[in-house]
């Protein structure tokens, strides 16, 4: 019995791959994608970042000037009214304490100052009863005078870090400059901060100024009158009546 054989069509293969032109395209959408979705994020993170740096910077700036502000406004602290000779700000401690001299005409990034905080009649040199602050050029760091440390120790203490530039301005009773310390009534203090981290995408061309257009600036570091670096900076200026003296 011959058995037939039953030839079946030949059928190729249905299924289709993609183009090269389609693989492409494929390729850049997805790019364009992965593109604006990192945009977003950088976009997000660098704001984030400002606003974080921002708000590190004020808490800075404000905690800064307010420990000056209190302690200005007690200068001069004598509710004795025995003490003879009795001088609120000075231009140097005596010993253990003579670790620097102030020249009120040229010197505005340091102050210094007595009170009689126990009341005893005494100025002692190993309580907070001598107290100075100052701008600290090489640390960048607004620091105060800490009379009770042991006198071998380095008695200045960092109050505030990433400090640009810290400027006081004396008045007298009628409201002008002076550079006599016994003539001082009122302080015009200029606290300038700057954030921890550059941004890469801002160059501060702003000029800061206290309110009598002195420049924070120094020549040497500003030579166009502005520091031309990438960091953002606040300027705090208040002006401090003193209450104890005169």
């Amino acid at each position: 019995m011959e058995v037939k054989r039953i030839m079946m069509p030949y059928r190729g293969n249905r299924q289709r791959g993609f183009t090269v032109i389609e693989v492409m395209l494929a390729t850049v959408i997805a790019s364009a994608l992965v593109t604006a979705v990192y945009q977003t994020f950088h976009s997000q993170q660098r704001s984030y970042l400002m606003q974080s740096g921002t708000a590190a910077m004020q808490q800075n700036l404000r905690g800064g000037m307010y420990l000056m502000n209190r302690e200005l406004r007690s200068a001069g602290y004598n509710p004795m009214k025995t003490m003879t000779n009795y001088v609120s700000f000075v231009t140097g401690f005596p010993a253990p304490n003579n670790q620097f001299a102030i020249n009120y005409a040229t010197d505005h990034s340091i102050v210094a100052f007595t009170l009689d905080t126990n009341g005893n009649g005494v100025i002692d040199p190993s309580s907070n009863e001598q107290i100075a602050y100052r701008f600290n050029t090489a640390t960048k760091t607004l620091e105060r005078f800490n009379a009770t440390q042991p006198i071998a120790a380095n008695k200045w203490e960092v109050v505030a870090t990433n400090i640009d530039a810290v400027y006081f301005a004396y008045f007298d009773q009628n409201n002008t400059l002076t550079t006599n310390p016994a003539n001082i009534r009122q302080i015009e203090v200029s606290l300038l901060a700057r954030m921890e981290k550059k941004d890469d995408k801002y160059t501060n061309t702003t000029v800061y100024k206290n309110k009598h257009g002195d420049n924070l600036c120094p020549s040497i570091t500003c030579p166009n009158g502005y520091f031309g670096d990438h960091y953002h900076r606040s300027l705090l200026t208040t002006t401090i009546q003193l209450r104890n003296v005169g």
